[in-house]
């Protein structure tokens, strides 16, 4: 506690399976990197730290490796405490008349920094073009999506390594944490999970564009609004499928949508997420006529935030 003292420091108490916890983290960065008097990440000027208290909910959650892992695959960069009985969340005080104040430094190694390179970081899914045999993959903690050849070679890297949001040429683009995609012809659809948009990646132009989401987390539940003007929250993962119409062709964009606990779905022609009570049934068919017609009810209970 001692090398703490001439700092502000603060104490965010968290789960790493937690949405409402990973929501929290790019605040977290964003105080770091404007708060935090350093010119030497080994070592802590006086300043702004913040320590990371894990306070596990499940047994997985208590293991260190397992946290260590989701340190990496988060891109924590300040101290986190293993809490893992939970004793700092349930005994926590407010020290007080401590004779804190007093020059020092806390000297930090980021755990990242004793890897070795990789060229994967926690990729979070993978879909498959079956016409051509290629793979797609979310290189989630390298900030980009990857298209790779039968061969194994590598024909696009799109984004990386650094999060950003910007669309245009494939050279220029970039994502933040990307978690799900889908492959249609040369078409890919990407949950950009951090920026809270879903992008559409024409490999044939060599572009990336937004099709839902405005670029900040929404809390709406209803949807309704065009895809460019509709509030989204932690798409984490998104599959192609069709509306049942005469006509089979995939014309729907299902999203889970991690942030509202729901599943969204995005009409491709009109480009629109109309609210669920819009809606009655939808004829839900996997890609190619390979899962059997399955009719959902659209209801309250059943709660799709926008059905498409």
């Amino acid at each position: 506690m001692a090398d703490l003292c001439g700092k502000v420091v603060v104490l965010d108490f968290f789960t790493y399976c937690c949405i409402n916890c990973i929501h929290l983290l790019p605040d977290l960065h964003a105080l770091e990197r404007k708060f935090s008097d350093t010119e030497n990440k080994s070592e802590q000027a006086n300043g702004l730290l913040i320590v990371g208290v894990h306070s596990a909910k499940f047994p997985n959650e208590k293991v260190s490796d397992n946290i260590k892992s989701a340190i990496l695959r988060y891109d924590i960069t300040h101290p986190v405490v293993n809490d893992a009985d939970a004793s700092l969340w349930q005994e926590l005080e407010y020290y007080k008349d401590r004779g804190q104040i007093r020059d020092g430094k806390v000297g930090i190694k980021l755990f990242k920094e004793s890897l070795p390179p990789s060229p994967l970081l926690f990729p979070g899914k993978v879909a498959a073009d079956h016409a051509t045999g290629r793979l797609v993959v979310a290189d989630t903690g390298h900030h980009r999506i990857l298209v790779i050849q039968k061969s194994g070679q590598i024909q696009y890297s799109i984004g990386g390594p650094n999060p950003g949001r910007k669309d245009g040429v494939f050279s220029e683009s970039s994502f933040n944490s990307p978690q799900g995609v889908a492959i249609v012809n040369n078409v890919i659809y990407v949950a950009d999970t951090e920026n809270h948009l879903i992008r559409k990646i024409d490999l044939e132009a060599e572009k990336v564009s937004t099709v839902a989401g405005i670029g900040v987390q929404g809390t709406d539940t209803e949807g309704g609004e065009r895809g460019e003007k509709q509030p989204i929250s932690s798409p984490w993962d998104v599959v192609v499928g069709t509306s049942g119409s005469e006509v089979q062709r995939n014309d729907i964009l299902w999203i889970a949508m991690a942030g509202t606990h729901q599943i969204w779905a995005l009409l491709l022609d009109s480009g629109s997420l109309p609210k669920r009570r819009q809606v009655t049934t939808v004829p839900l068919r996997g890609p190619s006529g390979a899962l059997p017609q399955v009719t959902i009810p659209i209801t309250p209970a059943a709660r799709p935030v926008s059905m498409s």
